[in-house]
């Protein structure tokens, strides 16, 4: 992943992993979140990014996509949650990603959610994900990070999913 990309951020929150793709030079072309604390961090720290309340009615991305960054919601995936699984409310709105991605043919989606999804219900979110993923063309890598590792004093580990239609992504 050399080149600059142009940014979707879906479910993007406060716009952390779109923040840290811009510090690496991405540009971003699109921000949806739903939560009014949340965009009213993204507008000013995004002041000149089009954004999008909800995903279920987002119609496509813009055609200059070529990252989709998503950290889908967590709720029925956590250990602390409602263990719904990928198929419960929140966490099955993956499957918007993925319903947008269809439709654009993006090169690039990163995926970012809690750890405990690699386990629950033996893992079958993961498969879900993968299996979406393998079948619209894309080839994926996954790593389990911790920002303890990044000097952080707090222990916050993520799962990070990066797919590409085009490349190797490991």
């Amino acid at each position: 992943m050399t080149n600059k990309h142009e940014i979707a951020g879906l479910f993007a929150g406060i716009g952390g992993l779109e923040r840290g793709l811009h510090r690496a030079g991405h540009r971003t072309v699109l921000l949806c979140e739903n939560d009014p604390g949340a965009t009213a961090v993204l507008k000013a720290r995004f002041p000149n990014v089009p954004h999008h309340h909800d995903v279920t009615n987002l119609p496509a991305l813009p055609k200059s996509t070529t990252l989709v960054a998503a950290g889908f919601p967590c709720q029925d995936l956590s250990q602390a949650g409602q263990t719904a699984g990928i198929s419960g409310l929140r966490s099955g709105l993956v499957d918007e990603v993925f319903r947008l991605v269809r439709q654009t043919r993006t090169p690039w989606l990163l995926l970012e959610n809690v750890p405990f999804m690699l386990q629950l219900n033996r893992g079958r979110a993961m498969d879900h994900i993968t299996g979406v993923l393998e079948s619209l063309g894309y080839r994926w890598a996954y790593r389990v990070v911790d920002s303890r590792a990044f000097g952080r004093p707090q222990r916050r580990r993520r799962v990070y999913l990066l797919a590409s239609a085009a490349e190797d992504p490991r």
